[in-house]
């Protein structure tokens, strides 16, 4: 790992987990970063998913499928690169780096934010906290 500043690093990415989660070497250690305030549907039926399913007025499988579109999109994206640039925040409660993630892209000369392509590409919305979820579904069952 790279240092740039305190809340800044390169990491190697070794894993895309899904569309808004990848594993990568921090410090020669495999450690899962989070996109942060991206929230792409779940790849598998969990808790997030059901919340997913609810607040967005979807079945299972259209949360599933939806998933597994937006982990090809960030698949995709990352498939040339081996490296990436971190800005961190903090960790959440799973002990994942949640941050800001960028690549240099040596074909536009520029740099990408994936969290930001993320959200632009589909299969991901703005990051909704559990607690805005429940309230939003109290309302809807009223």
């Amino acid at each position: 790992m790279q240092i740039v500043n305190a809340h800044e690093f390169v990491a190697t990415i070794i894993k895309i987990n899904d569309g808004d989660t990848l594993s990568a070497y921090v410090n020669n250690e495999n450690t899962k970063i989070r996109l942060l305030d991206v929230d792409c549907y779940e790849t598998k039926k969990n808790k997030r998913a059901k919340f997913q399913q609810q607040y967005y007025s979807l079945s299972y499988d259209e949360v599933l499928e939806k998933g597994k579109q937006s982990r090809k999109i960030l698949k995709k994206l990352l498939k040339d690169h081996r490296y990436i640039r971190v800005e961190w925040e903090k960790r959440d409660s799973f002990g994942r780096i949640l941050g800001k993630v960028y690549l240099d892209d040596i074909k536009s000369n520029g740099i990408i934010d994936v969290n930001q392509y993320m959200l632009e590409s589909g299969g991901c919305n703005k990051y909704l906290p559990k607690s805005v979820l429940n309230k939003s579904n109290k309302e809807k069952n009223k």
